[in-house]
Formats: structure tokens, C-alpha cells, sequence
């Protein structure tokens, strides 16, 4: 019974099969399942403009079939390769191509939706997968931007190398092409197709120059990475041909910059070195030369034939009729061989108008009053702000009327280097009765082959001067004790205490004074009733020892004409000192109150020291003291004791006084004070835009124990520091010393270089182990600089201020020789150059523990180049003030980051993610034309700064920055210009 019954339901469903299908549940039916690989398409960093290519793999994973409908994106730098719908059969597999092109900077993510009728995916149809990248801007850096083949004879191949390096993080297609009027003279096997660089790579591009016609040559080379609005970098190429038989020197002539109204000559030479004579029609300037450029002279020749062996001097001027750049001109000569009638060569004449590239200055030397019976002297500087180092020939005073004008030395061919100056002085002296005088002193100067002549008008007046009633103060000039490495200013006044004027001449330090006390001449003038005149004496000794020195000056008076005042002072070494020994309190307007600053006292000696006296010297009644120790009274050893000095001016002037401490010990010990009151209410500022882009950069590399990668991200990059300088070809000194003052024995062996970490502002290796000076001249610079920046982590007491300091004065800077230290040749001389611009960059990830503040480094950097801060810019790679962002920084750099903003210099984290782009931004702000003016005062109203540039008033094209209390132009002004910046200025605080 029970077989009959199942027998009967199987012979029922087979039945039902058959006839019906016998269709199965929806759970138990064969499915399609789509995979997609990989699960993320991540395309991570991509060049802007720049297409990456991904494949993204479909599957089947079901058992049955599926339909894919099409594929997109939901970003639109995302584009999915078009494709006709198709069936994946089950296991079947299909790869889908998605490319990428950012078209900004930055990340980005979305999706890639498959359509697709997939039982895995639902209802909607549609198969997700993420996908996502980041734009990144790919950058090339092309070392130079001139590739000059120099002469070339015609039929020859000349070559010359262009390095370009990748300096983005990401895979860079770049192209090579070449433009101009003179493009097929040039040539590389990098021409075409583009080539890819890795990031950080670098290639050589061989470039090559085969003149087939004589004379200059010029194109453009255009590199860049291969990118839809991607700007190339341009190389200019230039090359000139020249004829083995047939010599045209030289083919470009560069007159420089001549004042418009002036005439400079320059000379051509065209010699026939061949054995054969060459046709010979003479030259001409072709049209559309302009009116700037004339043709002077140029011999004709008998049958118009250039023998072997002769030569032709051609003459051409260049008479500038406005300022600026003109049209270059060509000048043709028509020598060739015989029969030939090819054109001859063509030499190209350029120049520029302008206020002239030497200037005399003052044009008008006036030496005021003098009295008869004496003389005044006074300077003419003659200024070459050339390219090329000047000849200043025959100097000549034409007389007038009214006394003697009269070279202070004998007259004589001095060369004046590109950039620097020469001081011509001046003698008046005044016939008895003749009154006013006049005189004219002319200056031949000889630049490159092109001489002129520069004029200087001299006036003075002859009079009759009662003698002068003066007072001295002081009659000597008591300095102290003064540790060894500080210094002390003091002031040698004389005043005139009659009702009359009175002259005072050649008020200065005698020769012959001990080099540790200095100070500026007074220019010689007369003294209105009640009137000072200051002599300024600096006094720094350098060893522990008695000094001393005469100050002295002329007036008119038959007994007491010839003033004299002698200095003293005494370099000690003693375990009491106050810090700081100068306080500058700067210029103060009378109406905004007094200023106020700290001294404070150091007691380190192992018991009391007894003070017996405290007061005030000089110009006292301006300077106040409030707090400090009772006197007499006694410092506890150890102690440190603070007191005020407040600075209230009573009236128009400089004021130099000194606090002093007696002690029961011995000598005194004194603090300079000084300052300057004004009466004013503007101020103005003038600066002269350097001639010549000469930079001397002083590293102070921090050598402590957590340095070791920074060491390392600073000497591998140093390509990018001088990628600027590179570019505009910047006359370069390099230098390097530690943060390190002392030796550090017990890890001597962390610190190479011969110092055990203990430069003491030595230039690193103080042992000569490879340059410790680098120019353009020095071979593989960086490898020397990579070298010089490695050194070590041995150290733990960062003085990187006073390590500046020391490097950059006596006995260091001038010094062949550290004379204090055993190892030879150990000095600093060579590198400090009066005409180039001073930039000290610090590298270190510790506070600055030096034992002077920072007004005191400032004072004396600015003091290296006369007071003008556009010479002079402090930057740093310190920890910077959130340290949350540098978690590496062993502490803030607060000292250096205000250093660096008193000058205007670039702060950069030393937790820099990318070494080469922060080394690039310095290289910027220490390589490039001064473009940043900073100020010497706040001003109180910034919408009130009125500046100049060459005399003209200028409106545009500069910005006012708060923080760095500068005028910054957009382009940097002329070299040689003038800028003038006047602006009202109210109390803000002290000077920078």
C-alpha cells in the first residue's frame, strides 16, 4: 500500500514535469552575482592635468548569466571608457577602463555605479564601488634660465648641459621644445616625444649650438611637464657664429646703462686672420637701428680690401634719449671673401637709459663756514653700481675764486670693484678776505672700453671766527671694566658755551688708538650757541687687558685750538657682570612719554659682593634708574637683581650717558645708555637698490643631539636653496657654523670637523676638511655644502645668536687665522663683503640660549652694513609657536622667529614636510632683488606712506606688510635706484 502510494507521486510530479515544467521555488533557482576588483579604485596622488589609467575587472561569481548595461562616475574627473552593453556568462570576467585627469589641487572620492540586472545588487539596479585620488601639481625646476654657447665657429657642434628635475611627488611627463628666429641653430635628441621623470629625479638634456652663419644666435627652450595648462619653463639659448679667416670682436656690444643726456664709445675690431685677402665695403647701421646708436668712425680701406693680417677699428656711441631699455641695433660689416657675396656678420649693440651706472655723490660738495687760518675735509664718494669693476682715471679741480680746494691725497688710477666705492676726500682752505669760494672737481672714468667724464661743484665760505668758548665733557673718557666680547659706547661731547658760532673740525678717534675702541669721524660744521657736537666711542675688547686710546678734535681759538681727550678702559673677566653692558633705546619723539628697559645685575661669585656707589655720567638728566640693590649694600652670591632704567629726552638730539657701578673690588663697571630724541613727526627712509646681486648667507646649524634628520633634509636639498641664485645668477659666498661655543669632550666623536662641537662661529670644518667657503667657482657645491652641514649631534647648549656674533666680528670675520686656537687657517676672512647683502639663516629645533637680547644681535647685524636694513635679513627653520604642529621641536624658537620678523627675514617650521619647497621660499627672499624696503619706525597711519623710486613719485605697484613693517614692491626696482619712503610716525614703542 505504501509503495503504491509513492510510486503513484513520483509517476504524478514526473508528469507534471513533463507537461508543466514543475517550476521550482524562487530560493531554490540559479542566481547571477557581479564582483568587482579591486574594491576601491584608488588612483592616490595624480598629476593636475594629467591622465591616469585604472582597469576595474567585472565578474560573475552566479551560475547564471548577467546583463552590464554601461558604467560612470559620480566625479567629473572621472571618466569610464564607453562600451556596448553585454552578457557575463557565469565565471565569465571583463575589465572596464577608468581614467583620471584632476583638475585641481586636492582629494577627491566618489563612486563608480555599474548598471546592471545582477540578482546581488537589488532593485535599483545599480553596483557601487569607490573610487578616489588626490590632484597634486607637478612641478619642474630647471636650474638656469640661460644656456650661452659663447663663440662658436661656423660648421662646428658646441653642447651644453640643462638639468631639470622633477620636484613634485608624482611621475611627470615632460616635453622639450625649441622656438625662435634662430631655433634651427639649436638642437637636442630630447626634442619630441615627452619623456617621464620619477619624483624627485633629475635628467641631463643635452643641447647643442652649429652655427651655419656668423653672428648672434637666439632662441627659447621650452620645458615643461606635459599637461593640459601647464605652464613650461623658458631657457633662453644664445650663441654667436664666428669665421675662422675673418674675426668680429665683439659681436654683441653692451653699453650698460648711460645717463640719458650722455654719450659712452665702445670699439669693434675686424682683423683678417687668414692668408687671403677679404673684400672689405665698411659698415653701416641698418634701419630701424633708432636714434640711440651712431656710427662714429670707420676707416675705409684702399681698393676695399682687407690684407692678411691688417686690421679695422670701428667707433660706435650710444646716446640714451629716455630711460629705460631701448631697441637693440645691428651693425653690419660687409668683409667677406673674394667673389663671395654672401652678407657679412652683423653685431648686435644694446643698452639702457638710465641715471648712469657711477655716481658721484653729493654733486654739490658745500663745506659751509670755515674760518680762516684753518681747513675742513670732506668726501666725494664715487659709486659703481656696474656689472663690471670701473677705472676712476684723472681727477681735476678747475679753481674759481675763494680759496683753495685742494685733493686730499695724490691724484692716481684707482679701480673701483662692480658694486663697491671709492672715497676721493676734499680740502678746503680759505684765502684771508676772499669770502665765498668756488671750484669744480672733474672724474674721468673708464668703463670697459667707454670713458666719460663725472662733475662735482665745490662751494665754501671764508670767515672770520671769534675763538670758540666750549666746554668738554668729558675730559676723559673712563670706560671701566668691560668683560671681553661685550662693548660699551660712550660719548665725547663739546659743546659751545659762547654767544658766538664755533667751527669744529676732524673730531675723531687718533690713529694710533688701541683697536679696541672705534668710532665714525664727525663731519666738519659750525656750532650754533648752546649747540653739541658728539663723538661716538665704542669700546669692545677681545682680551682681558688695559686699554687705551686719544679722541681728538680742532676749533678756532689761538691756545686751546687742538682738543684732545684720552680713553681708557679695561677688559676683565670677574664673576660679577651686568647684562646687558648696551642699552639703545632708539629714537623717541619728546611728546610720547618715557621709554623704559631692565639691566640686570649677576653676582656668580662664591661669596658677597659689596656695592659701594651707583649713578649716572654723561647726558644724565635724560636717563632715570628706579629699583636695583640698596647702595652700599651687599649681592648675595648666586643672586640676580634687577633694576629700571627709564629714558625721558628734554629736547632734540642724541644723548649718551653711562650707569655705573662701583664696586669695593676695584674699578667700576658701566652700562652704555643711549638714545635720540625728536621733535618731528615723519620720518624718512631712504635705501639704494643694489647694482650687483651680490649675497653672502651664513648657516648657524643647530649640532644638539635631536638634529641629525634636519642635518640631513638641509644638505640633501641644497639644489633648491639655490634654485634662485641659479636663476639670476647671484655672486654667492656660503658659509656654515654650529650653535655650539664650546667643546663638547664627552661626545667628541658625534661632532666631526676638528672642533668637538665647539665652533665658537668658526666656519664648518674649522679643520679644512672640504670648502668651508662656497661660490659659483666651488666644484660639486653641493656635495661640499651637504658635507659642511653635517655637523653632528654632540652638543646640548644652543647659542646660535652668539655663535652669529662671534663669526662675524674680530677677531673672526677678517682673520686668515683664529689666533686663539691651535689649528691653522681656521679664521673667516674672505667671506664678509662690504658690497653684498648679508642673510644668516638658523637651523635648529631649540630655543636660543645666548646671553644678550635680541635687540643687542639686531643692533649689530645692522651696524655690519651701515644701518640699512635692506642689507641685512635674518630667517630661520626653528620650532615654531604651536608646537602641537612640530611635535619633533624640542621647544619654541621665540628668540630667532623675532629676529627674523625685526628684519623682515621668512620663518619656516623645522617639521617641514618637504625640506625643498621650504628651502626654495628662503632661497627666494635671500637670493632674489631686494623687493621688501623695511622700515626703521612704525608708522602711525600705514595709508599715509608716500614713496619714491629714482626721485619719482610712485603709487602703484607696492604693498605696505604690518608684520614685517616693510614696503614690498610687486618687481623688485632697478638696480642702482633710490627708494625714498616717508610716512608720520607716532608712539608705538621702541625702535626695531
Amino acid at each position: 500500500m505504501m509503495l503504491g502510494r509513492r510510486g503513484s507521486c513520483l509517476a504524478t510530479c514526473l508528469f507534471a514535469v513533463l507537461v508543466a515544467g514543475c517550476e521550482r521555488p524562487s530560493s531554490q533557482r540559479a542566481s547571477s552575482h557581479l564582483g568587482l576588483t579591486p574594491g576601491k579604485l584608488e588612483f592616490g596622488l595624480s598629476a593636475v592635468g594629467i591622465t591616469r589609467t585604472k582597469t576595474v575587472r567585472l565578474s560573475n561569481q552566479g551560475r547564471a548569466p548577467l546583463l552590464v548595461r554601461g558604467v560612470s562616475a559620480t566625479l567629473p574627473d572621472v571618466r569610464v571608457e564607453p562600451f556596448e552593453p553585454f552578457e557575463l556568462p557565469s565565471g565569465g570576467e571583463r575589465e572596464v577602463e577608468v581614467r583620471f585627469t584632476p583638475g585641481v589641487e586636492g582629494t577627491v572620492e566618489g563612486r563608480l555605479e555599474v548598471l546592471t540586472d545582477a540578482d546581488n545588487v537589488g532593485r535599483e539596479g545599480v553596483a557601487s564601488l569607490g573610487v578616489g585620488g588626490q590632484g597634486v601639481k607637478a612641478s619642474l625646476e630647471v636650474l638656469v634660465r640661460t644656456l650661452d654657447f659663447g663663440d662658436v665657429e661656423t660648421g662646428h657642434l658646441e653642447v651644453r648641459e640643462l638639468v631639470v628635475r622633477n620636484a613634485s611627488l608624482v611621475d611627470s611627463p615632460v616635453r622639450l621644445s625649441l622656438s625662435g628666429l634662430d631655433a634651427d641653430a639649436f638642437g637636442s635628441d630630447a626634442v619630441g616625444a615627452p619623456f617621464s621623470l620619477q619624483p624627485g629625479a633629475q635628467r641631463r638634456l643635452s643641447l647643442s649650438f652649429l652655427p651655419e652663419r656668423l653672428g648672434a644666435a637666439e632662441a627659447e627652450a621650452h620645458v615643461g611637464v606635459e599637461c593640459f595648462g601647464c605652464e613650461p619653463s623658458v631657457v633662453k639659448l644664445s650663441g654667436t657664429g664666428i669665421a675662422s679667416r675673418l674675426e668680429v670682436t665683439p659681436l654683441r656690444v653692451d653699453f650698460g646703462r648711460v645717463a640719458v643726456g650722455s654719450t659712452a664709445e665702445e670699439r669693434v675690431t675686424v682683423r683678417n686672420l687668414g692668408t687671403e685677402p677679404l673684400a672689405y665695403g665698411g659698415v653701416r647701421l641698418l634701419e630701424g637701428s633708432g636714434g640711440d646708436f651712431h656710427l662714429v668712425s670707420a676707416p675705409t680701406l684702399p681698393g676695399e680690401v682687407l690684407a692678411p693680417g691688417a686690421r679695422v677699428e670701428v667707433r660706435v656711441s650710444f646716446s640714451p634719449t629716455t630711460r629705460g631699455a631701448v631697441p637693440s641695433a645691428l651693425l653690419e660689416v660687409d668683409a667677406r671673401p673674394l667673389g663671395s657675396t654672401r652678407p657679412g656678420p652683423k653685431v648686435s649693440l644694446v643698452g639702457e637709459g638710465g641715471s648712469g651706472c657711477v655716481e658721484l655723490q653729493p654733486r654739490l660738495l658745500a663745506f659751509g663756514a670755515v674760518p680762516e687760518g684753518m681747513s675742513a675735509t670732506r668726501d666725494v664718494r664715487v659709486i659703481n653700481r656696474c656689472r663690471e669693476d670701473v677705472l676712476v682715471g684723472e681727477q681735476k679741480i678747475t679753481p674759481g675764486k675763494g680759496g683753495y680746494f685742494l685733493l686730499a691725497q695724490a691724484p692716481a688710477s684707482l679701480p673701483v670693484p662692480a658694486g663697491q666705492s671709492l672715497v676721493l676726500p676734499i680740502t678746503f682752505m680759505p684765502r684771508a678776505g676772499a669770502g665765498a669760494g668756488e671750484a669744480e672737481l672733474s672724474v674721468k672714468l673708464l668703463e670697459g672700453r667707454g670713458t666719460s667724464t663725472e662733475k662735482v661743484r665745490l662751494v665754501g665760505e671764508g670767515r672770520m671766527f671769534p675763538p670758540c668758548q666750549y666746554a668738554l665733557a668729558p675730559e676723559e673718557v673712563a670706560f671701566g671694566q668691560v668683560p671681553p666680547g661685550s662693548e660699551v659706547t660712550l660719548g665725547v661731547g663739546l659743546t659751545n658755551v659762547g654767544s658766538t658760532e664755533c667751527f669744529v673740525a676732524g673730531m675723531r678717534l687718533v690713529e694710533g688708538s688701541d683697536a679696541a675702541f672705534s668710532g665714525e669721524p664727525v663731519p666738519p660744521h659750525v656750532l650754533a650757541p648752546g649747540e653739541r657736537a658728539l663723538l661716538r666711542v665704542r669700546f669692545a675688547p677681545e682680551s682681558a687687558e688695559v686699554f687705551s686710546g686719544l679722541a681728538e678734535a680742532w676749533v678756532h681759538h689761538p691756545s686751546r685750538g687742538h682738543v684732545r681727550v684720552p680713553l681708557r678702559g679695561e677688559g676683565a673677566r670677574g664673576c660679577f657682570s651686568v647684562q646687558p653692558t648696551q642699552l639703545d633705546f632708539g629714537a623717541l619723539r619728546l611728546s610720547c612719554g618715557p621709554r623704559e628697559r631692565e639691566v640686570v645685575l649677576h653676582n656668580d661669585c662664591a661669596g658677597p659682593t659689596r656695592l659701594v656707589g651707583l649713578g649716572l655720567v654723561g647726558d644724565a638728566s635724560d636717563f632715570q634708574v628706579t629699583g636695583g640693590p640698596s647702595v652700599p649694600g651687599e649681592l648675595a652670591p648666586g643672586s640676580r637683581t634687577p633694576l629700571k632704567v627709564t629714558y625721558a629726552p628734554r629736547g632734540d638730539g642724541e644723548d649718551i650717558a653711562a650707569l655705573r657701578f662701583e664696586l669695593a673690588t676695584g674699578a667700576p663697571v658701566p652700562v652704555g645708555l643711549g638714545g635720540r630724541g625728536l621733535l618731528r613727526d615723519e620720518q624718512t627712509d631712504m635705501f639704494t637698490q643694489s647694482a650687483r646681486n651680490a649675497v653672502d648667507v651664513l648657516f648657524v646649524v643647530d649640532n644638539s643631539v635631536s638634529m641629525m634628520d634636519e642635518q640631513r633634509g638641509l644638505g640633501q636639498n641644497f639644489a633648491a636653496f639655490l634654485s634662485h641664485a641659479a636663476a639670476s645668477d647671484v655672486d654667492y659666498h656660503i658659509a656654515v657654523t654650529t650653535t655650539g661655543l664650546t667643546r663638547s669632550l664627552e661626545m667628541g666623536a658625534l661632532c666631526p670637523g676638528g672642533a668637538d662641537g665647539g665652533e665658537y662661529g668658526r666656519f664648518f670644518p674649522v679643520d679644512g676638511a672640504s670648502p668651508r667657503i662656497i661660490t659659483p667657482a666651488t666644484p660639486q657645491a653641493g656635495s661640499v655644502f651637504a658635507h659642511n652641514t653635517h655637523v653632528g649631534v654632540c652638543h646640548w647648549n644652543e647659542q646660535g645668536l652668539e655663535a652669529m656674533y662671534r663669526a662675524l666680528s674680530e677677531p673672526l670675520v677678517h682673520a686668515v687665522d683664529d689666533p686663539t686656537t691651535p689649528l691653522p687657517r681656521d679664521g673667516n676672512a674672505g667671506f664678509l663683503r662690504e658690497h653684498a647683502r648679508l642673510a644668516i639663516i638658523a637651523v635648529t629645533d631649540e630655543e636660543d640660549f645666548s646671553p644678550r637680547d635680541v635687540g643687542f644681535y639686531e643692533t649689530f647685524l645692522l651696524g655690519l652694513k651701515g644701518n640699512d636694513r635692506s642689507q641685512v635679513v635674518f630667517s630661520a627653520i626653528a620650532g615654531p609657536e604651536d608646537l602641537d604642529s612640530c611635535p619633533s621641536a624640542s621647544g619654541t624658537g621665540s628668540r630667532y622667529l623675532a629676529l627674523a620678523r625685526a628684519t623682515g627675514g621668512v620663518v619656516e617650521s623645522i617639521c617641514t614636510p618637504n625640506w625643498s619647497e621650504s628651502l626654495a621660499r628662503l632661497s627666494e627672499s635671500t637670493f632674489e632683488a631686494q623687493r621688501s624696503f623695511p622700515l626703521s619706525e612704525s608708522p602711525s597711519d600705514a595709508a599715509k606712506l608716500r614713496v619714491r623710486v629714482g626721485g619719482v613719485a610712485v603709487s602703484e605697484g607696492w604693498t605696505y606688510d604690518t608684520r614685517s613693517r616693510a614696503v614690498v614692491f610687486s618687481q623688485a626696482p632697478a638696480p642702482g635706484a633710490t627708494v625714498e619712503i616717508t610716512y608720520p610716525v607716532g608712539c608705538q614703542g621702541p625702535t626695531r
